[in-house]
């Protein structure tokens, strides 16, 4: 379905205007901002205990591990329950184990296993709460809306991307690493406050009348809904997997490109993430109001410009052109949300949604684990310029794969009208 520019801008301001969405928009800035600082308080907490990078990357691993593990079950219960219940307990949750996390460090009670199990258990709620927000959305949201209601909410992820890191540096210096963390955990109470004020427009059976074929039964639903017959989600899942895969090793590729290429050091990798961080936000905030016609073939278009930007960013090692072309990679590769996202509450019965959204959520998460394995270890062996080159390649995929797709149907026609004059 195709939006005009007036049309869709004046339903954006009307769904900023809507007390739902604005509650829900504003607890989860709040809550962004305190997930990015999160991040850097967790590292600067570990950093404390052990001033070794190997513990930094076991941080990294139990931010992303608990989805994986636990998402299966997630999907299920989002399915059967209060979304609005779920994620206020969530919020509620993750805020006082945050919060123990100072308490027990001025106490003297901290230690590294205990920190860890903390983490774990702080991902572990984290990975709940995205599939119950975007399953969520259809709640408060009117179906013409939903590509706008996904674009604003993936500006706060950015907003915090943004503004966490910048806050928790901040507070780093003027205060110290027990400040920071009772922030975070204040921040998670917040957002649940704001989830209290929002009507949710769901439905359940009373306890005692519920009846489900099984947990098992139910997540088997939710992988055959994804890997159906008719593929409508299978596009959606790949371009994840790949956004995954080429997203989740980038900081760690942007510190390696200003250390060792441009020799900027700490202040051009921020300034490089910065940039990156720019370009997502301006391509979430123009899908508020421009929406394309076809989405597959949208995103499809931008991860084939993202890849002769990554093609670009690996010919040349210059520090001003690199902070445009990541500006514009960011913004290239991360329409996939919000419009994966709006297909698949669109195409999804509300039954299902929390599961198949869940199953999502897995394909990105294991391209994730993937990256993070894959392109740091291969920097080291051909060098971080090629590594961008490899990536390139790696976003081109779709691009080649039609062109290969269109080149054998014009094979086909071709050799069928020989045939044809042939036999005339």
């Amino acid at each position: 379905m195709a939006f005009t520019l007036p049309q869709t801008l004046s339903s954006s301001r009307a769904l900023l205007c809507e007390r739902n969405f604005s509650l829900l928009l504003g607890g989860q800035i709040v809550s962004q901002i305190g997930e990015n600082l999160n991040r850097v308080a967790l590292f600067w907490f570990v950093y404390l205990f052990t001033h070794r990078v190997e513990d930094m990357v076991i941080v990294g691993v139990l931010q992303t591990l608990p989805p994986l593990l636990f998402g299966w079950l997630n999907g299920v219960l989002l399915d059967r329950y209060s979304k609005k219940a779920i994620m206020i307990g969530v919020d509620v949750t993750r805020g006082v184990l945050v919060l123990l996390i100072p308490l027990l460090f001025d106490l003297h009670l901290l230690t590294l296993p205990l920190l860890y199990l903390l983490i774990f258990l702080i991902s572990t709620m984290s990975g709940v709460f995205g599939p119950a927000l975007y399953s969520a959305i259809p709640l408060i949201v009117d179906k013409n809306r939903l590509l706008s209601a996904n674009a604003l909410m993936q500006t706060t992820g950015q907003i915090g991307l943004l503004i966490g890191p910048l806050l928790g540096g901040v507070l780093a210096v003027l205060w110290n690493a027990s400040g920071e963390m009772f922030i975070n955990g204040i921040t998670f109470i917040a957002s649940a406050l704001f989830l209290f004020f929002i009507t949710f427009r769901e439905s359940h059976a009373p306890l005692g009348e519920r009846r489900h074929p099984g947990m098992l039964e139910e997540v088997r639903e939710g992988f055959s809904f994804v890997f159906s017959s008719d593929r409508t989600l299978l596009g959606p899942f790949f371009f994840m997997a790949l956004y995954g895969l080429v997203t989740g090793p980038i900081n760690i590729l942007l510190l390696l490109l200003s250390k060792k290429v441009l020799e900027k050091g700490a202040e051009g990798f921020g300034d490089l993430v910065s940039s990156f961080g720019v370009g997502m936000l301006l391509a979430s905030l123009l899908l508020t109001f421009y929406h394309p016609r076809n989405s597959m073939k949208f995103i499809a278009g931008g991860f084939s410009l993202a890849g002769v930007l990554s093609l670009a960013i690996g010919f040349f090692s210059s520090f001003p052109l690199d902070l445009v072309l990541f500006a514009l990679w960011g913004a290239a590769v991360s329409m996939v949300n919000p419009l994966s996202q709006t297909l698949i509450q669109h195409t999804t019965p509300p039954h299902l949604l929390a599961r198949v959204l869940t199953v999502m959520s897995l394909g990105f998460l294991t391209g994730i684990l993937v990256g993070m394995g894959l392109f740091p270890t291969l920097s080291t062996q051909i060098g971080i310029l090629d590594s961008f080159m490899v990536i390139g390649l790696c976003l081109l995929l779709p691009a080649l794969r039609s062109l290969l797709s269109a080149l054998r149907r014009w094979g086909s026609g071709f050799l069928g009208q020989s045939v044809w004059e042939t036999e005339l």
